[in-house]
Formats: structure tokens, C-alpha cells, sequence
């Protein structure tokens, strides 16, 4: 009886929690879990998207994907995206947070909007003002260039295969830096003074205790900066399609873009699905392994 007595208040809190969770489980149901599983299912179909006949091919838009050297050129650049991305913008930002957490310097308040300022800014606005300051003709990076004798390294920066890469990744930094500041002041706020102050008292100096205490205490943080960076570099589009739209020649082309472009300009959905079903596997066994690094090295 008294079990039969349990068992009932149990489905009772059981029925009671799902009621406030339903809401927001539908929305996700609806919105996420089956246009995910309809991109999967189209993955194995010939479509242009118009037609009302779908094509069963199977596993050929798979193998039309691995054998298509745009698609390994696309990874190529997503790779190095994570890889800048992680390192300068992480960096930068805790060179930051950690200045403007000093109580001595003025004004703190009002640098750490500024800083902060381009993370909320929409990426179409900051592939435009990118687009302005790198423009070949008008752009100010080589009016600075000519005005302080190097114009021989004025050229067009997007426009140069060898160059591209270098200058979206510089802009998309720009944009992630004040994120990763933020991050690290709030971390940086959370950590026990105490512990600074042992390492004073030890004899440590300010350099020794950051890289000694501070950093080490950082772990978590930077894991997280790490994942969003990683997570963010499979799915940057915004940026890369209004700034070259892949080009010159794929020289920018990334993974989203190439997928866009497939779907939506070649009007192969079937093919687009594929590519997209692709880089969800990537972005979850990457994050998944990164993970399980992390919490080896814990």
C-alpha cells in the first residue's frame, strides 16, 4: 500500500514537472527535432526543390560530397578558422579583461563598453563596414598604408586568394573578441582572493601569479571559450558570404557557404541536405571529443 502510495505522488510531480516542461518541449519538437530529421531524410533524395517527384538516390549525394575537392577545400578553411579563432580573439580578450579588472585604471566602466560594442553589432553590418575598410579604391587600410609609405602592401585584400582568408578571419575577430572578455571578467571576478594573496605572500609577483594562480583557476572559462569558438567556426556564414561569397576562385569558401550556395543557387536540396547533415556530425563529434579531453585533463 505504502508503495502503491509513493508510486502515485511520484507520477503525480512526474505529470505536474512535464506540464510546465510541455511548452517548451513542443516548440523544440516542432522547430528543431523535425526539420533535423526531415534535412536527414532528404539527404537521400535527388531534389531542385520545385519538382513535386524526389528522386531516391541513396547514398550518392554522401559520395558526391567526399569526392568533390570544393568540399575538402571548404573543411580546409573551416579548420583554420577554428584555429585563429581560438587562439587571437582568446587571447586578445584576456589581455583585456585582465587590464580592465584593475582598480587603477580610469575609466574602466567606459572601455569595457567599447570593447564590447562590436559583439552586439549584426554581422551584416560588420561584413559592410569591413567591406568599406578593406575596399582596394576608398578603403582607409590603404590610405593608411600609402599615407605612411607602404603603399606597396595596399592591394585588394579580398580579392587576392592569397590574402582573403586572412583578412575575414581578422574581421570575425574583431567581432568574437569582446564575448571572450566578457567571459573572463566574469570569471576572473568569481575567483577568491585568497588565493592571489597566498602567492603575494609567498613572494610571487604579479606576472608569476597570474600565469601560476590566475590562469590555472582560467581552465574551465577557457574550455568554454574554446567550444563556443569551435562550435561558431563550423557555422560561420554571415561574414563570409557578404564579404566574397566564398571567392575568389573558393579561395574563402566555407562550409555553410558551400551548402548555401548548393541548395538555394544550384537548387540541389537533396545535395544541400547532405552537406548539412554533414556538418552537424562534425560540429557534434568535434565538440564531443573536445569534451572528453577536457574532462581527461580534470
Amino acid at each position: 500500500m505504502r508503495f502503491s502510495v509513493r508510486k502515485r505522488r511520484a507520477v503525480h510531480k512526474w505529470f505536474i514537472a512535464m506540464l510546465f516542461v510541455a511548452p517548451a518541449l513542443v516548440c523544440y519538437i516542432i522547430f528543431a527535432v523535425i526539420p533535423i530529421l526531415n534535412t536527414i531524410e532528404l539527404s537521400f533524395y535527388k531534389w531542385d526543390g520545385a519538382s513535386p517527384v524526389m528522386q531516391f538516390v541513396g547514398l550518392d549525394n554522401y559520395k558526391e560530397i567526399f569526392t568533390n575537392p570544393i568540399f575538402w577545400k571548404s573543411l580546409s578553411h573551416n579548420l583554420f578558422w577554428i584555429c585563429f579563432t581560438i587562439l587571437i580573439p582568446t587571447i586578445f580578450g584576456i589581455i583585456l579583461a585582465v587590464m580592465l579588472s584593475q582598480k587603477f585604471v580610469k575609466g574602466r566602466l567606459l572601455f569595457r563598453v567599447i570593447f564590447y560594442m562590436p559583439s552586439i553589432v549584426s554581422m551584416v553590418a560588420v561584413s559592410v563596414i569591413w567591406n568599406w575598410i578593406l575596399n582596394p579604391e576608398f578603403g582607409i587600410l590603404n590610405r593608411v598604408l600609402k599615407a605612411v609609405g607602404l603603399g606597396f602592401l595596399a592591394f585588394d585584400w579580398l580579392g587576392n586568394e592569397k590574402t582573403v582568408m586572412i583578412a575575414l578571419l581578422i574581421a570575425g575577430s574583431w567581432v568574437h573578441y569582446g564575448f571572450c572578455m566578457v567571459i573572463t571578467m566574469a570569471a576572473l571576478s568569481g575567483i577568491d582572493a585568497s588565493y592571489t594573496e597566498v602567492a603575494r605572500l609567498e613572494g610571487a609577483n604579479p606576472v608569476q601569479t597570474f600565469f601560476y594562480v590566475t590562469l590555472p583557476l582560467l581552465k574551465n572559462t577557457f574550455t568554454l571559450l574554446a567550444l563556443n569558438s569551435l562550435i561558431g567556426s563550423f557555422k560561420v556564414f554571415e561574414i563570409v558570404y557578404m564579404m566574397t561569397k566564398g571567392g575568389p576562385y573558393y579561395s574563402s569558401e566555407v562550409i555553410s557557404t558551400y551548402m548555401y550556395r548548393t541548395a538555394f543557387t544550384n537548387s540541389e536540396f537533396g545535395l544541400g541536405s547532405a552537406i548539412a547533415t554533414v556538418l552537424s556530425v562534425l560540429i557534434a563529434v568535434c565538440s564531443a571529443i573536445y569534451m572528453k579531453c577536457s574532462e581527461k585533463e580534470d
